[in-house]
């Protein structure tokens, strides 16, 4: 009987055990060149800044247009940090919903701002077994 209690306790501790720890490496700061979570590595992305004034001629992404929430990019999907916002007119209104940061990446994952001028703070971490 104990074997088995022993043999239980074991069972459900090592069930619970987590996958490996995280060690401090380096703080990035992600601009607008899309950059990928190495191997063997996790982000935490802890804010994005968006610039409030651009020197650029790129409009067609909105950098040069104060009043537009450009979104952070990650693995291809668009992510806005502004709070819950609405725009268009009474028959017809389209709904960007608040995304919260922090936002933890993984091994793989792509990261990118939408101009050259914003960027998002990142720390990343070694996954030690």
């Amino acid at each position: 009987m104990k074997n088995l209690l022993f043999l239980l306790f074991l069972f459900f501790s090592l069930s619970f055990t987590a996958q490996g720890n995280l060690q401090f490496n380096q703080v990035l700061r992600v601009s607008n060149t899309p950059q990928t979570v190495p191997v063997g590595k996790v982000w935490k992305v802890e804010s994005y800044l968006e610039n409030e004034g651009d020197n650029s001629i790129n409009y067609s992404t909105g950098c040069t247009n104060l009043g537009y929430h450009r979104p952070l990019t990650i693995n291809n999907y668009n992510y806005y940090f502004v709070g819950t916002i609405a725009w268009g007119n009474t028959a017809y209104v389209q709904l960007a919903n608040a995304n919260k940061l922090p936002v933890w990446l993984k091994a793989g994952d792509i990261i990118k701002t939408t101009c050259i001028q914003d960027f998002a703070s990142v720390l990343e971490f070694n996954i030690i077994p």
